[in-house]
């Protein structure tokens, strides 16, 4: 019996150093931290965090060296673009998972649980090793990968609702108050 417990934390040992999901949250790096007191909050990702079943994208790209432009979308809307300044992020590094992208949210089906899921589709990742495969909204509570064709429920943890089986999206470790948004995993 002991040599079956070593086997199995020398197995979750492994798989935790590879990037790849560990119970419910991904290893892979995400860090990014908004903090709401400076505005923002006509942001659809304002809305994401502060009502059920309201998903969205959002990614970041640098404007100059100072400050950074959020783009945030909703399914099937036009995308939300606004400046944010490094002194208004309070982490000076950002790292929006494997694709540079997230989708953020809130289910009801999970008491008002707050999702933060790669953009990747994991199990393009997991064939491929690498990350050129985002997914798109299919409708407003699931994405879609036109690679591999699956379909993820963002209401359900980001589990494959359609197409072959196979893993949940990739989440991250998340908080979130009125007026702060942190990622920091692992």
């Amino acid at each position: 019996m002991k040599a079956l417990a070593s086997i199995f934390a020398m197995a979750l040992l492994i798989t935790s150093c590879t990037g790849e999901v560990v119970g419910e949250y991904s290893t892979h790096q995400c860090y990014y931290m908004i903090d709401f007191q400076y505005g923002h909050t006509a942001s659809p990702l304002y809305a994401s965090l502060n009502s059920n079943n309201t998903f969205c994208v959002i990614s970041t790209s640098p404007i100059g060296s100072t400050a950074y432009k959020l783009t945030a979308q909703l399914q099937g809307a036009t995308a939300h673009e606004e400046s944010i300044t490094e002194e208004m992020n309070t982490r000076p590094s950002r790292q929006l998972g494997l694709a540079g992208s997230l989708i953020i949210g809130r289910s009801s089906f999970q008491d008002g649980a707050l999702y933060v899921f790669d953009r990747q589709c994991p199990n393009c990742y997991n064939d491929k090793r690498r990350a050129n495969y985002p997914l798109s909204f299919s409708n407003a509570q699931s994405m879609h990968c036109a690679n591999c064709g699956r379909t993820y429920s963002l209401l359900s943890g980001g589990v494959v609702s359609a197409g072959d089986n196979g893993e949940k999206l990739f989440r991250y470790k998340a908080t979130y108050t009125s007026l702060r948004l942190s990622i920091s995993n692992p």
